[in-house]
């Protein structure tokens, strides 16, 4: 039929019987609430043009009108008219899964249309797709495969006596077997829904079910597989691909599968009672799609089997001869066997499979399918002869197809094949057993039959293309005929047995552009089938009301008879008028509408459409059809001519004869039948007639049995998984009677509640006395009535038309909508006026406190201006005397300005004087120097003569005395280097000794110490001493020679004079340089004895402390059990002081290196002391880290599993501050595991944390040698006030942790308030705003932390002119941008910085923009954080250049470019380890990219757009995705799988864990924020959730504890200000169990998703973004009043802004696209 399968195509259409569907469904309610007043804030639905129903809330109401505000936008309002349709609505209720979604609607407070279309999306969302709705099942087809619903497991899990209440197929499927097995009554499962609803998947499931449960021991027999393999073969027969569905069904079908009671041989495992077996089954078809074999709608195909037929036969590459099986296992097939494929070819040829281009389907193997339908045909026992027979057939229908008409040259008005379709003539002809001449016949002609003869006239071409058609759909009919009965034949259907469970798979209404004949067989269908649903639902509701005891009134409930007797009445009715029509000679279309429309003119359930007079609509119970006549007559005919009848019924082919002269309908021509009595004919065959004969016939047979209901439901018209279109569900729900049940439910009272929640929720409305002469009733139900009986008079409540306002039944309250509404009114009103009580208390007791807090403001205020004017007046006293002095110095200054001027005078005229003398004394002098130079040159000459004489003698005495002192030096070196280097060998070694040894007893380290600086100082005085020695005899030696020398030359040269005076002098110091030099080698003997005596006491001392060292260790060894060596010490000086117990979650970390033994050791633990646990130890055994709550005798301990992988090392070491305890276990027999404990010890000690050093015996205690210094463990472990033992279960360790933290509780305890603090470390209010009250007048820090440096670290030298240039003052002078980057003009959504502990040299900056682009740059550190960091924190680079930062920082390097998303990045963030990069994108995805390479790694889809994602803290499998459907999903990384799905109100946009990493902190599009615990690595449970603010939350950063302040949030939201909120843990200890907003502070923001981030400079900061294009930063320490500063450069609005983790790099990115990047300048290399 000519059919429009888009439903969006039909909304118009509906357009206008939009009102007359809603009035229908719920035109009483309207009338209920029209006219209606409500209190302000409640909560309704009302209209939306796309949602269908939206979210409102009451802001003003009174007759005339409604003011509302949507949850989309709170800030606007829209004015509802009396009229409008407004529908209550319940506020979210959460439970640890999330959003409540209840299993059955019925039980909703408010039944009503909107409620159950918002309850259904919520379920969608999180892979609910089946909910009850009272006796109705409704399925919605999730377009995907749901992990885990459709289970062998789950399968049996329903298998079950025990009826269960969630809701599934085989649920549905279990209540329809248990009631053949326990009422031995049969059942109906009845399955409707539109194409693509998932109608043939749910028969499928419910005959699987029926079949496995009627299975004797659960085993499948033959009937079973018979029965689950009849529907692929009618599937390949029967489906096909439409614009809706790939495997649609274009038929209905009513299975009944019969069972017998079951023997005890045939009991089901884990079934009790009797059971019975299935036995026997049959199938019953109804209405075909013939039309779909000749023709298709673009994008549509024929029937699956042409195509999988072609698709085996080309792959055969020309014979004809298939091989059965190829794809599919032979022992999984019955019969091995080749089948003829004659007449088939490639698709490609054949007319009938290319009316669409649509050839093939996605995923679908064709031969592959082809097999399973041949596999399908053998189990349900078709033999081989009529397999290839029924193939025959097919492709008999195929090249009919092909053969097309022309007129013959010598007749017009006749037609005869082409030439060009010989080969498909001879083809058919062949396949179906009949002469071509034959077959050209009766295509081309057509014989009337007369009285006295038959005449033969030949047909036009059309008529002959008809004919061909009608011949395939002929042949193509019977062939499905023959396979249902086939079916039915070798299945078996035992006629004695009358128990049976019926599965009807039916279409659903349908409602197109034009709608025929099809669409009117298809409705009336559904008409009888709601008539059917009607009067089910009215006997529930009829026997509820029984059940409870209260009247009801029929009237009021609704009926669809006057739809179904128009349509199936008698003569009248519209199938009786269009089989006369077809009698009537010369009938027509256009005369079977005129005469329906004469009938029915003015009946409520039709009408007409003047313009177009061959249309007529009905109203049907989902809404009015417009139907066309046109070819009414020819579809209801069906015929085909009697020339194509006799023709196959004389064929050779005996199987093609047999169906023809079997079939009912062409039987008759081929056996004419004789006449009746009295003359009469048999009735002539029609469509509409066998139709409403078989649906008769199978409302007899389903009114016979116990119903049940499955609805299927398409979500969306694009079969997309997770995409819910409400307004095409909102259709079908109406068209599949789904809202009649509401409207049933509506009809008598719509609101039931239990008596207790009656009485809690109305009698704070009562009058007191009245309360409390009711209290005292112990009778739940008397009370409820007495109560609802008072009210009815105190509040007025009108008495409805029929029946009483209210009904007390044995269980239930039952109450009509205006009377529940005027209680529910008067509740409300009295609770906002008692709120509005409260809030004018809270708040006078708010302002009370604000009026103390203000006086006591005033009062320091103005003494602080009291001491200001006191300064200014002792200053202005003060400048007065100064003023004084000023003048005195002034004067003193001009009067000896006049004397140094006069004194200058009197110089001038002495210089003169003197000049005149000094030139007489200077020509003198002149003469006396020149005579004096004339001597002194003839002295010169005589000396030098002198000089070089006695030099060469000189010369010749050195050389000889230097060779006789190097020969003794030489000697006395040998000597004294044997005795000196006996001593250094003895010093150094106690010096080493020493060194191990230090800290241990502070006596003996004070005397060490002593000793080695006395060691030192003497060695080195005897070092320099003995130098001083060879100098001082090297100069005696030069000195003899000197004089024996000056001797020899004088007594040789005569004429020498040697001045004896200087021979003397030189002779005394020698004399006294002997003296020295006996006097330092009596100070060196003397040292020498020292340091004797120094390595004696040393090495006294060394042996002490080791046998105290030892003691030590026994004595802790013999506290501990199993006699495991332990050493502990007393707590440190200047050790740091332990955290409070409250900040730490976990009683246990587990670290170390990898290899050591760690897992097995807990995994051992926890089979001995919680063995329940242990499954889920399994599932987190591979994460990073791991969470387990393990349970040791009454006491529940949290450890923590860390990994030992370097890269994850960061994440492990912040865990330290978190942790009471932490086990480095190392492995006794592995020296470098050791190594790696001994420098965690240092870390965890500084943590805070207690340290416990495990050595792991396992691998010794199996003869492994031991490599490790058990001692120096041990000392380790003292230095670090830790423990220290060995043994080979964990539990030792445990056990003392245990012990210990208990002794140590009280003193802990007691600790608490020492500094006069609170518990949580806070001051009160007034104290703090005190301590902001001086900060404003300069006054000093009351915590004592010293001046406030401003926001980041410096890290840039600046220079002398910067210095000047900045503000004094001002601590946010010194911050300057230093670079400026921009890859593109579209806008930064997001930034963030990664790989900071990889890389010494650099940082990577991550940057997302709008238009889907990612680049990453490398930041170099400059050397001043080069300088804040040491080496070992750093792996070394596989890049060598990368090792240390170029001479320029700010050479900013592109480190990749990352390309593929197509629309806005929302979030970027790396990877636990920090080698991915994940984004999250507008379009609908989940990206992780290579950060080196920039390759796409993975990529992940959503049903929608994806706001935010985070990784799972201890688990780098897992993430956690937010999507705009308020969904979250844990998704695992490596095969894509959604581990869990959790509903909330609105789309989550921020997400954030805490340092716990337990804590999953979700930010929400309407402001609040929800608390979801991460109990393990695949879970979320949710907590509690906290309203925070009017505008959508953006982002979230989390603070740890710091400067005596809890662990806080910072959260920006759209309504212009961002909150610091504190995080409260405990009880129990580590637990997060409240948020509360400590302060707000303004920042621009309304329309942009603005970031935030912290720097921990000073007491800490709050940096965000904002709108006016400014770069806001808060002060968070205590006492500075969150001071708010802003840095000024971007020109447009501040989306992002990052810290680096060293504090020293602040990042600020615009909407253009501009990255700016902020440095603190350092000043103190400049000298003032």
């Amino acid at each position: 039929p000519t059919t429009i399968s888009n439903f969006a195509s039909i909304r118009p259409v509906l357009a206008s019987g939009a009102h007359s569907l809603a009035r229908v469904g719920h035109g009483r309610c309207k009338a209920e609430m029209e006219n209606q007043q409500f209190a302000q804030g409640t909560l309704i639905w009302i209209k939306h043009e796309e949602e269908v129903w939206a979210q409102a809330e009451i802001v003003t109401s009174n007759e005339k009108e409604s003011i509302v505000k949507t949850a989309e936008d709170p800030n606007s309002r829209i004015v509802l008219g009396p009229h409008e349709p407004i529908f209550l609505r319940t506020e979210d209720v959460f439970t640890g899964e999330g959003l409540s979604v209840l299993d059955d609607l019925c039980q909703l407070t408010h039944l009503h249309e909107p409620a159950v279309l918002s309850s259904l999306q919520n379920r969608f969302d999180i892979d609910k797709i089946y909910t009850f709705t009272g006796p109705i099942l409704i399925a919605l087809n999730p377009f995907k495969t749901i992990r885990n619903l459709y289970d062998e497991e789950v399968l049996r899990s329903f298998m079950t006596t025990k009826p269960s209440t969630k809701p599934h197929v085989f649920n549905t499927s279990n209540s329809t077997y248990r009631g053949i097995c326990d009422r031995k009554k049969s059942q109906t499962v009845l399955i409707s829904g539109e194409s693509g609803a998932g109608k043939t998947e749910t028969t499928k499931f419910v005959m699987k079910f029926l079949a496995l449960a009627g299975s004797s021991d659960g085993q499948v027999t033959n009937v079973e597989k018979q029965v689950l393999e009849s529907n692929p073969l009618l599937e390949a027969f029967g489906n096909a691909r439409t614009l809706r569905n790939d495997n649609s069904s274009r038929f209905g079908k009513f299975i009944e599968l019969q069972f017998r009671g079951g023997s005890q041989e045939a009991a089901q495992v884990g079934m009790s009672g009797e059971n019975c077996r299935l036995c026997g089954a049959r199938i019953q078809t109804y209405l075909l799609e013939k039309v779909r074999v000749c023709d298709q709608q673009e994008g549509e195909r024929n029937y699956h089997l042409f195509y999988e037929a072609c698709a085996a036969a080309v792959s055969l590459n020309g014979g004809l001869d298939y091989a059965f099986p190829q794809k599919l296992p032979e022992n999984k097939v019955k019969e091995a066997t080749k089948l003829n494929l004659e007449g088939f070819s490639d698709v490609g040829g054949f007319a009938y499979l290319t009316r669409s281009t649509c050839r093939t389907l996605k995923d679908v193997d064709d031969v592959e399918m082809f097999e399973r339908r041949i596999n399908a045909m053998q189990t349900i026992g078709i033999s081989h002869d009529h397999i290839t027979q029924v193939l025959r057939m097919v492709a008999a229908v195929l090249h009919l197809g092909n053969i097309k008409f022309d007129a013959p040259s010598n007749n017009s008005e006749g037609s005869t094949p082409m030439g060009e379709c010989d080969a498909s003539v001879a083809m058919a002809s062949n396949l179906t057993g009949v002469e071509r001449k034959t077959l050209e016949s009766a295509l081309c002609n057509q014989t009337r039959v007369t009285r006295t003869e038959k005449i033969k006239s030949p047909v036009g071409v059309r008529q002959a293309a008809d004919n061909r058609d009608a011949l395939a759909k002929a042949i193509y009919g019977i062939v499905f005929n023959f396979i249902v009965q086939t079916s039915n034949a070798s299945i078996g259907y035992i006629a004695d047995v009358k128990l049976f469970a019926g599965v009807l798979d039916i279409f659903g209404f349908e409602c197109f552009k034009m709608n025929s004949f099809e669409q009117l067989c298809i409705n009336f269908t559904n008409e009888r089938l709601q008539q059917f649903f009607n009067s089910f639902v009215f006997k529930l509701e009829e026997q509820l009301y029984e059940r409870e005891g209260i009247a009801w009134d029929p009237l009021d409930f609704p009926d669809n008879q006057d739809a179904v007797e128009m349509l199936q009445a008698k003569t009248v009715g519209a199938f009786s008028i269009l089989d006369e029509e077809c009698v009537v000679p010369q009938g027509s279309d256009q005369g079977f509408c005129n005469k329906l429309i004469k009938q029915y003119k003015g009946h409520r359930r039709f009408d007409e459409i003047k313009t177009k007079p061959t249309w007529f609509v009905i109203k049907h119970f989902a809404g009015p059809v417009n139907y066309c006549s046109d070819g009414f007559l020819d579809k209801n005919k069906d015929q085909l001519s009697n020339d194509l009848i006799e023709c196959m019924g004389n064929s050779s082919n005996d199987f093609i004869k047999g169906l023809f002269q079997k079939d009912v309908k062409y039987g008759e021509v081929l056996n004419p039948p004789e006449e009746a009595a009295g003359g009469k004919k048999k009735k002539k065959y029609t469509v509409s007639s066998e139709f409403k004969d078989q649906l008769s016939s199978l409302m007899d047979i389903v009114d016979l049995t116990e119903p049940h209901f499955i609805r299927c439901i398409k979500p969306n018209p694009r079969n997309e998984p997770d995409s819910y279109d409400r307004k095409s569900v909102t259709e079908q729900l109406r068209y599949g009677g789904v809202l009649q049940v509401v409207q049933v439910s509506r009809a008598g009272y719509p609101v039931r509640i239990n008596h207790e929640e009656c009485w809690d929720d109305f009698k704070i409305i009562a009058q007191p006395s009245v309360i409390t002469g009711l209290k005292h009733v112990d009778d739940a139900k008397i009370r409820a009535q007495k109560l609802l009986e008072h009210l009815t008079k105190e509040l007025n409540v009108s008495t409805p038309k029929h029946g009483l306002p209210w009904a007390v039944g044995k269980t239930l309250v039952f109450f009509k909508l205006p009377s529940f509404e005027r209680m529910k009114f008067a509740r409300t009103e009295l609770l906002v006026k008692n709120s509005t009580r409260i809030q004018a208390t809270y708040r006078r007791y708010k302002m009370q406190n604000k009026y103390k807090a203000i006086r006591l403001f005033a009062k320091h205020v103005q003494a602080c201006l009291r001491i200001k004017q006191a300064r200014m007046a002792y200053e202005l006293k003060r400048q007065q005397n100064a003023t004084v002095k000023i003048q005195n110095q002034a004067r003193a200054m001009a009067e000896r300005r006049r004397y140094k001027a006069l004194l200058m005078k009197v110089i001038k005229l002495q210089a003169w004087r003197k000049g005149i003398t000094g030139r007489k004394h200077a020509k003198e002098f002149k003469k006396y120097r020149a005579a004096s130079r004339i001597q002194a040159a003839w002295r010169k000459t005589q000396e030098q003569k002198v000089y070089i004489v006695l030099k060469k003698a000189i010369h010749v005495a050195q050389e000889r005395w230097r060779m006789h002192a190097a020969k003794s030096q030489m000697k006395k070196l040998k000597q004294e280097a044997k005795e000196v280097g006996a001593l250094m060998a003895k010093s150094q070694k106690a010096a080493e000794q020493a060194t191990s040894l230090r800290k241990r007893n502070e006596e003996l380290e004070a005397i060490q110490l002593q000793l080695q600086s006395e060691k030192k100082s003497l060695q080195t005085k005897v070092k320099s001493l003995e130098e001083s020695m060879e100098q001082m005899q090297t100069q005696m030696d030069e000195v003899k020679d000197q004089a024996e020398e000056a001797a020899k030359l004088a007594a040789d040269n005569s004429k020498m004079v040697v001045e004896t005076e200087s021979l003397k002098k030189l002779e005394d110091e020698l004399a006294a340089k002997d003296a020295e030099i006996v006097k330092v080698k009596e100070e060196m003997q003397s040292m020498k004895e020292a340091i004797e005596k120094q390595a004696a006491q040393l090495t006294e001392a060394e042996g002490r402390y080791q046998q105290l060292l030892k003691n030590t260790a026994m004595q802790s060894m013999a506290g501990l059990p199993g006699g495991a060596a332990a050493a502990r010490a007393p707590a440190a000086a200047g050790a740091p002081r332990r955290a409070n117990s409250s900040n730490r979650n976990v009683f246990i970390q587990l670290v170390g290196a990898q290899n050591v033994g760690k897992t097995c050791l807990l995994e051992d633990f926890i089979k001995e002391q919680d063995p329940e646990q242990l499954a889920k130890f399994n599932e987190q055994r591979q994460n990073f880290m791991a969470h387990h709550q393990v349970q040791v005798g009454d006491r529940g301990l949290k450890l923590l599993d860390c990994s030992g992988n370097s890269r994850a090392a960061h994440l492990v070491k912040e865990r330290f501050s978190r942790s009471a305890w932490v086990f480095i276990v190392y492995d006794l027999s592995k020296q470098e595991s050791l190594d790696m404990a001994l420098a965690l010890t240092q870390e965890v000690h500084a943590a805070g944390a207690r340290v416990l050093l495990f050595g792991n015996k396992y691998n010794a205690d199996q003869g492994q040698a031991i490599e490790v210094d058990v001692a120096k463990a041990k000392d380790a472990a003292v230095r670090a006030e830790g423990v220290a033992m060995e043994s080979s279960k964990l539990m030792d360790a445990v056990r003392f942790a245990m012990s210990s933290s208990e002794d140590s509780e009280a003193p802990d305890a007691a600790q608490a308030g020492v500094d006069g603090l609170s518990p949580d470390g806070r001051r009160s209010s007034i104290s703090a705003a005190i301590d902001s009250v001086k900060s404003w007048f300069g006054g000093a820090d009351r915590t004592g932390k010293g001046t406030n440096l401003g926001v980041l670290r410096p890290s840039l030298k600046g220079t002398k002119a910067m210095k000047q240039a900045r503000k004094d003052g001002d601590s946010n002078a010194d911050l300057r941008p230093v670079q400026e980057l921009q890859d593109s003009e579209s806008a930064v959504t997001c930034i963030c910085f990664g790989q900071e502990r990889l890389h010494k040299a650099y940082v990577l900056l991550a940057t997302a923009s709008k238009d889907g682009t990612v680049v990453v740059y490398r930041c170099y550190r400059t050397e001043m954080e080069i300088a804040m960091l040491s080496d070992q924190d750093f792996p070394p680079d596989a890049n060598a250049n990368f090792n240390q930062p170029p001479a320029d920082h700010s050479n900013i390097a592109v480190h990749s470019r990352l390309m593929g998303h197509s629309r806005a990045i929302t979030s970027i963030f790396f990877n636990l380890l920090e080698d991915q990069l994940v984004t999250t994108s507008i379009d609908k995805s989940v990206r992780f990219w290579g950060i080196d390479s920039g390759e796409m790694l993975k990529v992940f889809t959503d049903s929608s757009p994806v706001p935010v994602a985070t990784f799972l803290p201890f688990n780098p499998e897992v993430f956690v995705a937010a999507n705009s459907n308020a969904v979250l999903r844990l998704v695992n990384v490596q095969n894509g799988m959604v581990l869990q799905k959790l509903k909330v109100e609105t789309e989550v946009r921020a997400l954030k864990f805490d340092d716990t990493g337990l804590f999953l902190l979700a930010g929400t599009k309407s402001g609040s924020i929800h608390v979801l615990e991460a109990s393990d690595s695949s879970t979320l449970k949710f907590k509690f959730k906290v309203n925070l603010a009017r505008g959508g939350v953006t982002c979230i950063t989390f603070v740890p504890a710091s400067y005596g302040q809890p662990p806080c949030l910072l959260v920006n939201t759209s309504d212009s200000s961002a909150a610091i909120i504190d995080c409260t843990y405990g009880p129990p200890a580590g637990v997060l169990t409240n948020l509360a907003v400590r302060h707000r502070v303004r920042v621009a923001h309304s329309l942009l998703p603005l970031k935030c981030c912290y720097s921990p400079s000073g007491q800490g900061y709050l940096i965000s973004g904002s709108e006016d294009k400014e770069v806001y930063i808060y002060a968070l320490g205590k006492g500075a009043n969150y001071k708010m500063q802003y840095l000024k450069h971007h020109q447009v609005p501040v989306v992002a802004v990052a810290v680096n983790f060293q504090d020293t790099l602040l990042a600020s990115a615009d909407s253009l696209g501009r990255i700016v990047l902020w440095r603190r300048m350092d000043f103190s290399h400049i000298q003032e």
